[in-house]
C-alpha cells in the first residue's frame, strides 16, 4: 500500500520507523504494536484510524495480567495515538485516568557518600586478596562505572571493546533494557582507570581475543549474579546491613543513588527541572519521565532541606511528590 492510500498497518510501520530513526531499537514495543494491528483489523478492518472501541478493548485488564504489564502495553498505545494525531489521523487517545501507573513497591536504598566510599574500599580489598586473574581487574572498574555513570549492571557487563572510547572518555551502551542506544560520558579519573585496565588486561589470558570489555575466564561477559554475590560480601564488610531478600540494598540501588545525586546537585544549582528531567530520562535510558519523577521524590526525602526550594520553583511539575 502506497503512502497515498495508507492502512492502519502502514501507519504503525511509519511510527516504528520514526522511533527507530531517533535512536530507539523499539523491538519490544514493535511486538506489542503488532498485536494492536491485529486487534484493530478485527474491529475496524485496517482503516487508518484508532477508534474508541479499539482503545477500550486494548486497555481491558486480563485476569492473569499484572498492573505493571498492563500499564506498559497501554503506554505503547498512547504513544501510537499521539503519533497518529500529530500526523492528522483520527485517533482516540487513552485517558490518563485509565492508564494505571503503579508506583514503585520497593523503596531503593540511597547510599551516602561515606557508604559509597566504604563499598568501593571493600571491593578493592576483596580483589587484592585475589578472587581470580580476571575479576581482580574487572570488579573494581565495573563498580566504579555503576557508581559514577548510573548504568544498569547487565548493560555494563555487556559493553564491547569497540564501544569504549578511551581517548574521549565515553561509553556506548547497545545491549540495554529498553533497546535505547546511549552515549555515556565518563569523568577523567574514571577514563584513566579504563585506560589502565585496558593496558593491564593485554597480558590476561583470553582478553585480547574477546570482543567484550569485561570478559570472564572464558572470554564471555560476567553473569550479574556473580557480581551480586560479590556485592553482598562488600556490603557486609563495609558494615552496611542488608534487609534480606527483596529488601535491599540491591546492586541496582547504585543506579538510583546516581540519579538522586544528580538531581540533588541540579536543585542546588537552581537548574530548571522542566527541561532537566527529560535529559535525565534520556541519559538513564527510561521510556518516559515516571522514573525521573520518582527520583525527584527520593531526592526530597533524602534531602528534606531542599524541599522548600523544589516546591517553590518546580513543585508544579509533579506536585504529588510533595502533597501525596
Amino acid at each position: 500500500m502506497n503512502a497515498s492510500n495508507p492502512t492502519f498497518a502502514t501507519v504503525v510501520a511509519d511510527y516504528i520507523a520514526e522511533k527507530q530513526a531517533t535512536g530507539y531499537r523499539f523491538a519490544k514495543s514493535a511486538r506489542v504494536l503488532r498485536s494492536i494491528v491485529e486487534l484493530q483489523h478485527q474491529i475496524d478492518g485496517g482503516d487508518p484510524c484508532l477508534s474508541a472501541e479499539v482503545t477500550n478493548r486494548w486497555i481491558e485488564k486480563t485476569p492473569w495480567e499484572k498492573e505493571t504489564n498492563r500499564s506498559a502495553r497501554i503506554s505503547v498505545l498512547r504513544g501510537l495515538a499521539l503519533f497518529m494525531a500529530r500526523m492528522g489521523y483520527k485517533a482516540v487517545a487513552v485517558p490518563w485516568r485509565l492508564a494505571p501507573l503503579v508506583d514503585y513497591a520497593y523503596t531503593p536504598h540511597i547510599f551516602s557518600e561515606q557508604q559509597l566510599g566504604a563499598v568501593l574500599a571493600m571491593v578493592d580489598c576483596l580483589c587484592e586478596r585475589g578472587v581470580s586473574s580476571h575479576s581482580d581487574l574487572v570488579f573494581p572498574l565495573v563498580f566504579r562505572i555503576l557508581i559514577g555513570c548510573g548504568t544498569r549492571i547487565t548493560e555494563t557487563l555487556r559493553i564491547e571493546k569497540k564501544d569504549v572510547d578511551l581517548e574521549n572518555g565515553t561509553l556506548v551502551l547497545l545491549n540495554t533494557k529498553n533497546d535505547k542506544q546511549r552515549l555515556i560520558p565518563m569523568a577523567e579519573s574514571l577514563t584513566q582507570r579504563c585506560r589502565l585496565y585496558a593496558r593491564d588486561n593485554q597480558l590476561v589470558r583470553g582478553f585480547a581475543s574477546s570482543r567484550w570489555f569485561f570478559p570472564n575466564t572464558h572470554g564471555l561477559p560476567y553473569d550479574a549474579g556473580t557480581l551480586y554475590v560479590f556485592f553482598r560480601t562488600a556490603l557486609r564488610l563495609a558494615g552496611i546491613p542488608h534487609g534480606g531478600r527483596g529488601r535491599g540494598p540491591r546492586m541496582h540501588d547504585l543506579r538510583h543513588t546516581f540519579a538522586v545525586r544528580v538531581l540533588n546537585r541540579w536543585v542546588r544549582e537552581g537548574r530548571d527541572l522542566t527541561t532537566a528531567l527529560p535529559h535525565l530520562a534520556i541519559y538513564m535510558g527510561h521510556e518516559g519521565l515516571k522514573a525521573s519523577q520518582h527520583y525527584l521524590r527520593l531526592t526530597a526525602t533524602m534531602f528534606p532541606h531542599l524541599v522548600s526550594t523544589v516546591e517553590k520553583q518546580f513543585g508544579w511539575v509533579i506536585p504529588e511528590a510533595y502533597h501525596g
